[in-house]
């Protein structure tokens, strides 16, 4: 089959950052669905995977772990899923992803593809609604029958993370949402998607949520980088508030800053269920399952902002630069790979 890889960390301005490659189509066994890449979705991931490679490599390294297809043959143990069955994944960074005809993936990790929607529309949805879910309900365990209505922080809410985490918090909990978010398409769309309140991180966040009536909050989600946010989020979570991070940080940071107050640090990795096969992994595809429901029932909506077309080695580019601005507003999806 054909695939588009990454042998080194180049620039995505460089011709060579993505080569076209031939790979052999794997053939699924046990649990395993072989799935035809009919759309995909860009995440920041993607642009961290191979910007982190060091030196060249021998072998082709596949990115991609959005993706809506058809399945196409399964393995023998499989139960949930049929040829020709539309699903969609956020896949398993252990394995090869979707900058591919085809992909395989475990069916416990695997959802239908929402009714309604194109399957670009749909590939936008798989990852960030997994993190989304699991940061806000899992990591931050928000209870979605709280009725004191507890303030929800959500740095850096603009992007498909926080686009759905707005929109799950509203749906699920009776959080007042408090996003961030410094241009005016930014700050409207956050708006538009459920949120109580938009502050400018660009700016004071302590002296906008002193604005707004909030001295602290309970609740912190950060879809953006750490250490920027590292010392003020010690001043805004709430004693014995929990904080849900999302980013890896290479520098050291000082826990210190929330041991008077007893703030409970987490880290949400979607991966980790499928990396080490936790009894919880299947969760992840009936919460893909649910989210059709949740389409259909138009509880949320997709976030797709911008398609740019058949995946080609110029246009997967030009969406990692695209992603690589930190200025993503919703999702970007491509088609598959345009076979011959």
């Amino acid at each position: 089959m054909e695939a588009i890889a990454v042998f080194e960390a180049l620039p995505a301005s460089d011709p060579n950052c993505f080569e076209k490659t031939e790979v052999e189509t794997p053939v699924p066994a046990g649990r395993d669905i072989l799935v035809r890449i009919d759309a995909i979705s860009i995440n920041p991931v993607d642009s961290k995977e191979r910007l982190g490679i060091a030196g060249r490599l021998d072998e082709p390294l596949i990115l991609g772990w959005d993706t809506c297809g058809e399945v196409i043959s399964v393995g023998e143990d499989v139960k949930k899923f049929k040829p020709g069955d539309m699903v969609i994944s956020a896949g398993d960074i252990t394995r090869p992803g979707c900058y591919a005809e085809y992909q395989l993936l475990d069916e416990r990790i695997v959802g239908r593809k929402p009714e309604g929607l194109t399957c670009e529309e749909a590939a936008t949805l798989p990852l960030t609604t997994l993190v989304a879910w699991e940061s806000l309900f899992d990591r931050l365990e928000i209870s979605r029958n709280d009725a004191e209505g507890p303030a929800l922080l959500i740095i850096g809410a603009a992007g498909g993370l926080g686009s759905m985490a707005i929109q799950f918090a509203r749906q699920f909990s009776n959080c007042t949402i408090i996003t961030t978010a410094s241009r005016p398409e930014s700050q409207k769309w956050c708006k538009e998607l459920g949120a109580h309140h938009v502050i400018d991180h660009s700016g004071d966040l302590a002296e906008q949520l002193k604005a707004i009536g909030y001295e602290t909050v309970p609740y912190i989600l950060n879809c953006s980088n750490n250490l920027p946010y590292w010392e003020i989020m010690s001043e805004l979570v709430s004693p014995e508030g929990a904080i849900c991070l999302v980013a890896s940080t290479k520098a050291k940071l000082d826990l210190d800053l929330y041991m008077a107050k007893s703030v409970q640090i987490n880290y949400e990795l979607m991966f980790t269920r499928s990396m080490f096969s936790t009894d919880k992994m299947s969760l992840q595809g009936d919460l893909l399952d649910k989210l059709s429901d949740m389409i259909s029932h138009g509880t949320v909506r997709h976030v797709m902002t911008e398609n740019f077309g058949p995946m080609t080695t110029e246009t997967l580019a030009k969406a990692h630069a695209h992603i690589e601005k930190g200025r993503m507003l919703g999702k970007m999806a491509l088609s598959g790979i345009q076979r011959r």
